[in-house]
């Protein structure tokens, strides 16, 4: 009897576990589905740097991370206000900003035309040839660049870090720096669950969590690629994406309160807890 009952109150805790684990990842990971989604439309762009096996990579070492200071959370609080993560909102801003210029530049570039479209039919000044030439030796000068980056590449693959190069990309430092600076939640509920579990419900927690990183990835994917969202994604994602990354980085910094934080500790001279 003694044996049925111990059964039964392991079962109800492990059960109780799984659906703490199951909450506290949605309750928490609901705005990523957002970030995710930002992510794959950016990939499913023409020409973007942005592959789906960065956005895996990224958002599973990133999610390693911020498991790793949950861990170590009742010591990293003493050392790292979780607040302070907020400012890491910055980062998605300025990535924003960066398809903002790169957009304006293209659209310029799109309505001046190419080097063929300004070569004129009728006879033309010394001036105007100078500056067809200054504008053939500039794209000139971008086929040379691409040329020099290309033979670089095929360096490096020869020395045998093709697949570092593939992992380890400015992509997906991008995934993994938007993972952990929207983490100031996770870590906030994370942490005090980790910190009153015993070892093997620790482990049973990161398992599930894990698993929902994936299904969370999955999901996100075939939304996205789902054929109608799909051609709405490719024809409007490069004025969405910039937009969502600065809403994102807003969104990061104003749910934080890092602001607050800063500001009260400044006037508190305490920078430990704010």
């Amino acid at each position: 009897m003694a044996k049925i009952l111990f059964h039964f109150a392991m079962s109800a805790n492990v059960g109780k576990l799984i659906v703490t684990a199951l909450i506290s990842y949605v309750a928490t990971n609901a705005d990523d589905l957002i970030v995710l989604m930002n992510f794959f439309t950016e990939a499913s762009m023409e020409n973007s740097k942005l592959k789906v096996r960065h956005i895996f990579i990224g958002q599973y070492i990133g999610f390693f991370i911020l498991l790793a200071i949950s861990l170590v959370g009742y010591l990293v609080s003493f050392i790292l206000p979780i607040e302070m993560l907020g400012f890491l909102g910055f980062v998605p801003i300025l990535i924003g900003i960066k398809h903002l210029i790169e957009l304006i530049i293209e659209l310029y570039k799109n309505r001046h035309g190419t080097i063929d479209d300004i070569l004129p039919v009728e006879p033309i000044s010394t001036v105007e040839l100078v500056m067809v030439r200054y504008r053939k030796d500039s794209i000139t000068y971008e086929l040379k660049k691409q040329d020099e980056q290309q033979q670089l590449e095929t360096v490096v693959n020869r020395q045998g870090f093709q697949c570092l190069r593939h992992i380890i990309t400015l992509e997906t430092l991008k995934v993994i720096s938007i993972t952990v600076a929207n983490s100031g939640d996770n870590i906030a509920i994370y942490t005090p669950l980790f910190a009153q579990a015993y070892q093997w419900e620790i482990a049973v927690y990161m398992i599930i969590y894990l698993v929902m990183v994936f299904v969370w990835l999955v999901f996100s994917y075939y939304f996205i690629n789902y054929r109608p969202v799909l051609d709405l994604a490719q024809k409007y994602a490069r004025y969405i994406v910039p937009v969502v990354f600065i809403g994102i980085g807003i969104y990061i910094i104003v749910s934080s309160e890092c602001f607050p934080w800063l500001i009260e500790a400044i006037k508190t001279k305490n920078f430990k807890n704010g």
